[in-house]
């Protein structure tokens, strides 16, 4: 017979002393896997929390490390009461200044259509024997369209609007009551540029010569007048009338005028300023979290020192800029913790009155940006400080937790050790306890025996 559960034999509570011996070895052991695991995980989530608010700084400042960023343009558009008659986009090479504008005439594309009961409905047949047709909108547009015979009108429609060489022909049927037209426009605009339908076949007249242009539905340029000065164009899009800047023409004006200015987008600097000093503040939070005392990071010299090194950027002077020789001359400021602000006043008054000499202070070749962003590289980098500082955290978890596997298995063996050697002293026990009570019995059974001698 198998002894099962530790005792039975014996009586006493063995698996008790099993559980309490196994215990003594492997909790207080467990207890240091468990809590330098936590300690690890914490310190690999507070190594990626600075990784990332250092990779969204320096995001921000090689926004600023262009000098083109710092000549983009912005349009102010003052629209008539007629409404919306024009729109501008301005490059970074658009001169500044204001200027009036009108429109005069939209271009538009041709449209004809085909001639008075020439077809009943849109299933007339256009040719029995079928042909070629083809499309041409001025000297550099056109596409041929093989019409099967037995089309009809409303197949044919199906075709032109279908075709996959169709450069912008759009087919349409207009049922009048009396009969069905055939109309066909073009998206090709400017003067000159009439849709013309030919055939192969006279079969297919009524859809090419049959087809008319009325007047007012011709091919138009489109004419803008800027400052008083006539400006035409095939489209209504007009490139570099005002150095520099695309007007788009959107409704015809009839005398009237809208007022656009042109000038320099210090709005979108500020804005990308602002982002710089959030984002720098952001970090420099991250930093004093991560490194307080009792946490993570505390007395970590990666992080000290790339804080020193940032305000040692952040004070760099330069040369050359007039009134400006740092940051704090354009209206950052820095508090006693080291976070940073913007005093909008001095700020505006600063890109008002030395707008190029601010943008070469952070966009110039030895300027801040360059600066800041070269010093951050090393650590934001593939294979940089903080991505090594990351493998080798996480190397140390996954040690921790190989070690940890490892002991759990020795704990195994020893409880499974301390089994066999209890088992075989509960059979010894078990043995001695019937031998005893055997040599009771027969002591018993001896003459003159009592329990009391």
């Amino acid at each position: 017979m198998t002894i099962t559960a530790q005792g039975i034999g014996s009586g006493l509570d063995l698996e008790g002393l099993i559980s309490s011996l196994v215990s003594a070895e492997r909790d207080a052991k467990t207890s240091s896997f468990s809590s330098k695991t936590q300690d690890l995980n914490i310190q690999l989530s507070a190594v990626g929390a600075i990784n990332s608010r250092v990779d969204a700084f320096k995001t921000s400042v090689d926004s600023l490390n262009d000098l083109e960023d710092f000549q983009n343009r912005t349009a102010s558009i003052t629209q008539p009461s007629i409404g919306d008659i024009i729109s501008v986009s301005p490059g970074s090479s658009a001169s500044t200044g204001r200027y009036q504008i009108s429109v005069d005439q939209l271009a538009q594309g041709s449209r004809s259509e085909s001639a008075a009961s020439a077809f009943s409905s849109a299933s007339d047949v256009v040719s029995a024997g079928g042909g070629n047709l083809t499309f041409t909108s001025g000297a550099d547009d056109s596409f041929t369209l093989a019409v099967p015979a037995g089309a009809t009108l409303e197949e044919l429609r199906e075709l032109i609007n279908d075709d996959e060489n169709n450069y912008g022909v759009s087919a349409n049927l207009i049922d009048t009551g009396s009969d069905v037209r055939l109309v066909l426009t073009s998206s090709v605009t400017g003067a000159g540029n009439d849709l013309v339908v030919t055939n192969d076949d006279a079969s297919l007249d009524a859809v090419s010569t049959g087809m008319t242009i009325k007047a007012g539905d011709e091919a138009k340029l489109a004419r803008i007048f800027v400052d008083g000065l006539a400006i035409e164009s095939d489209s209504n899009t007009f490139e570099n009338v005002i150095s520099g800047v695309d007007i788009t023409a959107l409704k015809e004006s009839a005398g009237e005028t809208a007022s656009a200015s042109i000038s320099t987008d210090k709005e979108g600097v500020k804005s990308l300023i602002e982002g710089f000093v959030s984002n720098y503040n952001q970090m420099l939070s991250v930093f004093n979290e991560a490194t307080q005392i009792g946490a993570a990071l505390n007395g970590d010299s990666s992080i000290r020192n790339l804080e020193a090194q940032l305000s040692r950027s952040l004070m760099s002077q330069f040369d050359g800029l007039g009134d400006f020789e740092t940051i704090f001359d354009i209206g950052i400021e820095m508090d006693n913790e080291g976070n940073l602000s913007i005093d909008s006043t001095k700020f505006n008054e600063s890109l008002d009155s030395g707008y190029d000499d601010l943008a070469k202070m952070f966009a110039g070749e030895d300027g801040l940006a360059t600066v800041v962003s070269g010093m951050l590289e090393p650590y934001t980098q593939t294979g940089g400080i903080f991505d090594k500082r990351t493998e080798t955290v996480q190397e140390q978890i996954d040690d921790t937790a190989e070690s940890q596997e490892a002991f759990n298995y020795r704990m195994d063996q020893y409880e499974e050790t301390l089994r066999k050697q209890f088992t075989s002293l509960d059979i010894t026990l078990a043995s001695l306890n019937a031998q005893s009570t055997y040599l009771a019995g027969q002591l018993a059974n001896l003459p003159g025996f009592t329990s009391n001698n």
